[in-house]
């Protein structure tokens, strides 16, 4: 049909008013029409009479277009109706403007950010219609426009080869084949079981999305022939041509698994592939170079992906497919959940994909066989520009999870791919997508099928806790991750912050065990970290909001680990604090936090290889964290192994070189080291101008120069009882100090009021280095002895 056979221009058809003619192919003609009832242009698919000739056909046109029409998704043109109009039978269709992708595609192929931003809505539009139930079947970059905003809409959808054609080819480059029954489509696009006369179905689509990214990339097609029976033969057997090292490598491996010859290696349906595009899209959104995605530039290993992915497309049956369904699942005991990418384009909503990180990383720590990095250290690599390998070594991981995170309005979607890093093997894609109020269930689904992947057996308990997440108040929920945003800031303005954004959430949903435990997390903060609440009053509270969090749900590791802060640092009662922080262990083995406590409660107690233990494993999954690392040269000091404190200090200086309370603990190292020299160079360089503090470093140098440690530990004394109003410190200070200085009688005195005012450094007695010249004193060993019972046994029972 050719524009002068077809109906003239002003002539109508049904209700439709023919305007101009855009187009025509095998099946027929496309107009522009205007809708006379509904005042609206239309794009009106006017059919060859030959191609609906027999009842069947026009019964069968008529059912695929209804199915088509059921289709309300923003990348598929809308199908209004299928109807007729005498002689013709026609369809009408949303009228999209702009260019089809074909047009649109440059001589020398996209840029990878615009393949992959115009994929995804490709691979979008395919996975609602697959999961409905409708295939396509003649997807091809003529059927997918364009728009002036770069709005991707796909046209003809369950229509365009569900239609059986009798003996007519197209008049432009893409005939159809002509025999009725065998095959129908577009070469080009055909995949190879279709042209071997089987049925078609999603994986097939799946195949023409690899055919137009292909097409997108390089600006040709993946395979050609001389003849029809060439190009037959070349999808059937041959191998796509090679595409260019410019291509990275992801994206080149996305195409061959959507190219592989055996359809149970491709993705299975559109959900699988965008997950994929999306998870490429994610990696590049958090720290890829030039804006293009890090994980895919081509390495060595790389070129390595790219060969193997290719052998897949070619069916050869030397590499396995390495992505799902595939029989070679690799078995992981460590991995790190990258930061998620906010691509909900609005910068302001990065607290949520932020805390979606989190609850992933969370809901994956607490299986026992999987060790998992905490949150501290892998947002260190957010928007970070080091290679996933680089990034896999600094945490000590075999495997990472990129992927992104996207809201709009009430539905919730997280991609995640799961990356073999040493073998640059991108192994497992899948997008997830539920409504917000479930999103706690959308994470344990994200959990529990990264552990299937990984082969990794989920304990009963995990597999419980996992499968009981309950609806969230949206509300509510979104004010505590703004909550535990500012908290992870960790600075005493953003804890406060914090605490109000907890409190709010309490006010709307206040049967959240949640919420309380972040009030709990943000007042241990303050009183132990920022010291700007006092212990006695900060740890009333971490109790009270703990104990409620507890009440509400026992299973939530973080209100166990609070309990125990409140119950050792507030209480003294170091005995239930143990039963808290076993508990916060076994519920989530991979809780940093729960193991820093627990280190100092055995530390308390003289069990210092134990309590060494428990900073190593707190380590292994948070390397990146100031805190453990701080704590753990605590340990070391305590244990008189001083060399080891200031290499765990030093380690933490790195994470911060400005931190205050390192250099402090390493200052206190060097001194009981007697390495004076160190102790006044650190003193020099930390001191702050204000209040003296350079003129106080000068003046202890030259006390040491002159009189040795006893006018180093004179002068420090002098400067403390003279800053006393303005800068006041706790009794144990000042105990420390007449040690030095040996007034032991006046040290001890000190050391008799802070245990009557409940210091919290007095658990610290029995171990305290800078108390070694006291222990054969009898106040001083009677002291210990009433402290015993606030401690663990020197030895475990």
């Amino acid at each position: 049909m050719d524009s002068s056979s077809g109906p003239p221009i002003g002539s109508m058809i049904s209700h439709y008013r023919i305007l101009s003619h855009l187009g025509t192919g095998g099946m027929g003609a496309v107009y522009r029409a205007r809708d006379e009832r509904l005042d609206r242009d239309v794009a009106l698919k006017v059919l060859l009479a030959e191609s609906v000739d027999d009842v069947t056909a026009r019964a069968r046109l008529v059912r695929e277009a209804r199915m088509a029409s059921s289709l309300n998704h923003p990348h598929i043109a809308h199908v209004y109706e299928v109807g007729e109009d005498g002689e013709r039978l026609f369809i009408a269709m949303e009228l999209v403007e702009g260019r089809t992708l074909r047009a649109s595609i440059p001589a020398a192929g996209m840029h990878a950010e615009t393949l992959l931003r115009q994929g995804a809505q490709i691979a979008d539009a395919l996975a609602y219609a697959h999961e409905r139930g409708v295939i396509h079947r003649d997807l091809k970059s003529a059927n997918i426009m364009i728009g002036p905003d770069g709005w991707v809409k796909v046209l003809d959808f369950g229509l365009a080869k569900r239609l059986p054609v009798k003996g007519k080819a197209e008049e432009t480059q893409d005939i159809n084949l002509t025999a009725t029954g065998i095959v129908m489509g577009t070469p080009n696009y055909l995949p190879p079981e279709v042209l071997s006369g089987e049925p078609a179905d999603a994986r097939g689509d799946i195949w023409a999305l690899g055919v137009v990214l292909y097409e997108m990339v390089s600006g040709k097609l993946p395979f050609s022939g001389g003849s029809l029976g060439g190009l037959w033969e070349a999808i059937l057997n041959g191998a796509p041509s090679p595409l260019t090292r410019r291509v990275p490598v992801g994206i080149q491996a996305l195409i061959g698994r959507c190219l592989a010859k055996d359809p149970g290696r491709r993705y299975r349906q559109g959900n699988e592939a965008r997950a994929a595009i999306e998870a490429l899209i994610g990696a590049s959104a958090s720290g890829g170079a030039g804006g293009v995605p890090r994980a895919v530039w081509v390495t060595g290993a790389g070129i390595a992906a790219v060969a193997l992915a290719w052998a897949v497309a070619l069916g050869t049956g030397v590499v396995r497919s390495p992505f799902p369904g595939r029989a070679d699942r690799t078995r992981f005991e460590s991995l790190a959940v990258l930061p998620l990418a906010n691509l909900s384009g609005d910068p302001g909503q990065e607290y949520f994909a932020d805390g979606m990180t989190e609850e992933l990383i969370t809901d994956l720590a607490s299986i026992p066989s999987l060790k998992v990095i905490s949150r501290t250290s892998v947002m260190r690599f957010k928007n970070a520009k080091e290679s996933l390998r680089d990034i896999a070594r600094s945490l000590g991981v075999e495997a990472v999870i990129e992927g992104s995170v996207q809201r709009a309005g009430d539905r919730v979607r997280i991609t995640a791919q799961l990356i073999e890093v040493s073998r640059d093997r991108h192994l497992w894609a899948r997008s997830f997508e539920r409504d917000f109020r479930d999103v706690l269930a959308l994470q344990s689904d994200v959990a529990r099928e990264i552990a299937k992947e990984i082969q990794l057996q989920i304990s009963p308990q995990a597999t419980a806790r996992l499968a009981s997440r309950r609806p969230i108040n949206p509300e509510a929920y979104e004010l505590y991750l703004k909550g535990r945003f500012e908290w992870n800031r960790l600075t005493d303005e953003s804890v406060r912050k914090g605490i109000e954004y907890f409190e709010r959430a309490l006010a709307i949903d206040p049967g959240d065990a949640r919420y309380n435990s972040g009030l709990a997390d943000a007042y241990v903060v303050l009183v132990q970290v920022m010291g700007s609440v006092p212990q006695r009053e900060g740890m009333a509270k971490v109790k009270e909001y703990a104990g409620r969090a507890l009440a509400a749900d026992e299973s939530v590791a973080e209100a166990h680990s609070s309990m125990a802060a409140a119950l050792f640092f507030g209480d003294w009662n170091s005995v239930e604090a143990e039963r808290h922080l076993l508990r916060a262990m076994e519920l989530n083995p991979g809780y940093s936090t729960a193991r820093l406590i627990y280190s100092a409660v055995l530390s308390a107690a003289g069990r210092i290889d134990e309590a060494i233990e428990q900073d190593r494993r707190a380590i292994e999954v948070d390397p990146w964290s100031l805190l453990i690392n701080w704590n753990a040269s605590g340990t070391f000091f305590n244990g008189h192994r001083y060399d080891e404190a200031v290499a765990a200090a030093r380690r933490a200086l790195e994470i911060e070189p400005g931190s205050v309370f390192v250099r402090s603990s390493m200052l206190r190292v060097y001194e009981q080291k007697g390495d004076y020299e160190a102790a006044l160079d650190l003193l020099q360089k930390f001191l702050p101008k204000e209040d003296g503090g350079k003129a106080q470093a000068a003046r202890m140098r030259q006390a040491y120069m002159a009189r040795g440690p006893a006018g180093y530990w004179q002068t420090a004394l002098h400067f403390r009882v003279s800053h006393a109003k303005s800068n006041p410190a706790s009794p144990v200070a000042y105990a420390f100090l007449y040690t030095h200085v040996g007034d032991h009688a006046r040290a001890i005195d000190y050391l008799e009021r802070a245990f009557e005012e409940h210091v919290g450094d007095m658990l610290f007695i029995r171990v305290e280095p800078s108390f070694d010249p006291l222990r054969g004193d009898p106040r001083f060993q009677a002291l210990v002895r009433r402290m015993d019972p606030h401690l663990l046994p020197a030895r475990p029972s």
